[in-house]
């Protein structure tokens, strides 16, 4: 009998790896010590080192293979130990700002920690072939888009204590106006750019989260596995895309996960053969 299931596609495309290894080496939380201005500067550095450039895009199609020397493995969330105790320091202020007393753990990024959640959820997805997992990753992954613009705000403040930017329950801002608003004042006046796909597959996936997962408007949920596999790759690009734009935007470090979500492998539908009488 024929059946049908999700699955990731083995390997991502030569192009996609290419640009994934220079990504981690121009603008990945690798450290800041490691500047590299050219393509030939990657290159010449991996050289070095005694890694042949092309070679390793090659290798690293397999999606499981890190990239040496330039992805930072560490995720956002340490383990605290029976008896420690584990907080969050605003830098600047000297602010504590989340603190633990293990056992627990304690999420260093409030913005990181869901961008991995929704990574772990579109993974379960297609392993699943499930629509329940595909909705987790879609609202933590706009949680983390917003978290992440309201870690940059809390950076602003700090800086701007005469000009805060103030979101509050008597003083409700919009997601749309923090885009347009927001984002533009943190960054002396450049704006998110709307024209690129990142932010046309975000407004699909925000409308499938209210249409389905906050305001639901059926009493049954369904969806046929193209569709399914088509807006799990809506991910890619409306949340590791917008999110690697806004990292740039900013200025700032990209977490591995964040990289790795936009170059993810795509989701696709295959069938086999489940009669074990057959071939």
């Amino acid at each position: 009998m024929i059946e049908h299931r999700l699955r990731l596609c083995p390997r991502i495309s030569r192009r996609a790896s290419h640009e994934m290894i220079l990504m981690f080496a121009k603008y990945g939380d690798h450290g800041d010590r490691l500047v590299f201005r050219t393509d030939a500067d990657v290159k010449r550095y991996l050289a070095q080192r005694g890694i042949d450039f092309q070679k390793l895009v090659e290798q690293c199609r397999s999606f499981g293979e890190n990239v040496p020397y330039l992805e930072n493995l560490v995720g956002s969330t340490w383990t605290v130990s029976s008896g420690a105790k584990a907080a969050v320091v605003d830098m600047q202020s000297g602010e504590e700002k989340c603190a633990v007393e293990g056992p627990g753990a304690i999420a260093l990024s409030t913005y990181w920690a869901h961008a991995e959640t929704s990574v772990k959820s579109r993974m379960r997805a297609v392993e699943a072939s499930s629509f329940a997992e595909l909705q987790i990753a879609i609202t933590n992954g706009i949680a983390s888009i917003e978290a992440f613009i309201n870690h940059r705000a809390e950076i602003w403040n700090s800086s701007n204590p005469q000009d805060k930017l103030i979101d509050s329950f008597s003083d409700k801002v919009s997601f749309s106006d923090k885009v347009d608003v927001w984002v533009p004042k943190m960054t002396g006046g450049r704006s998110l750019d709307k024209s690129l796909r990142n932010w046309t597959d975000f407004q699909r996936l925000r409308k499938i989260r209210d249409d389905v997962s906050i305001h639901p408007k059926a009493s049954g949920m369904g969806t046929s596995f193209a569709e399914l596999s088509k807006n799990l790759n809506l991910l890619k690009t409306g949340v590791g895309g917008l999110l690697v734009q806004l990292h740039l935007l900013f200025g700032e470090r990209i977490p591995s996960v964040i990289i790795r979500f936009f170059f993810a492998p795509e989701a696709e539908v295959v069938e086999f053969n489940n009669d074990k009488n057959g071939p």
